[in-house]
């Protein structure tokens, strides 16, 4: 049986991304293989998201931003969902994902910018950890995810 694939995107791929896919592949079992990519990515992941996902004792190995251009080569695996973490407009995807691949808007950061203050970085991770376990099993209710 293939994974399921989703595909996180964000402006700059240093904070939100990474820890959605970092999460992601942590509660999934293995039945889900997450990855993030950034419009414009920015040099280094932020380290509050380093540090969040350290504390809730999921890895942040590995982790970098990356660009979006890497997963629209010809050869790069088709993601079944894309999910956008930011107000931002549909990517325009390559001919061979047209009918396969969905994409999805979770509100994780407001308009704008994400706030870079360690307070609101943890808000936006417990909205990503809320969103996964509604993606992973969506029929727990909203109100009774932790």
């Amino acid at each position: 049986m293939a994974k399921t694939t989703v595909l996180f995107v964000c402006p700059d791929n240093s904070l939100l991304g990474p820890m959605a896919e970092a999460c992601l592949n942590a509660r999934s079992g293995g039945l889900i293989r997450a990855f993030s990519a950034g419009l414009q990515p920015a040099a280094q992941i932020s380290k509050h998201a380093t540090r969040l996902l350290t504390a809730h004792g999921i890895s942040a190995k590995g982790l970098a931003p990356k660009p979006l251009d890497v997963f629209l080569m010809p050869h790069a695996e088709v993601p079944d969902r894309i999910i956008y973490l930011s107000d931002m407009k549909a990517i325009c995807q390559p001919p061979a994902w047209k009918g396969t691949t969905s994409s999805h808007w979770w509100s994780v950061a407001e308009s704008g910018a994400p706030k870079d203050d360690f307070s609101a970085c943890s808000e936006y991770l417990r909205r990503i950890c809320l969103a996964i376990d509604g993606l992973i099993d969506p029929s727990v209710p909203f109100e009774a995810r932790a």
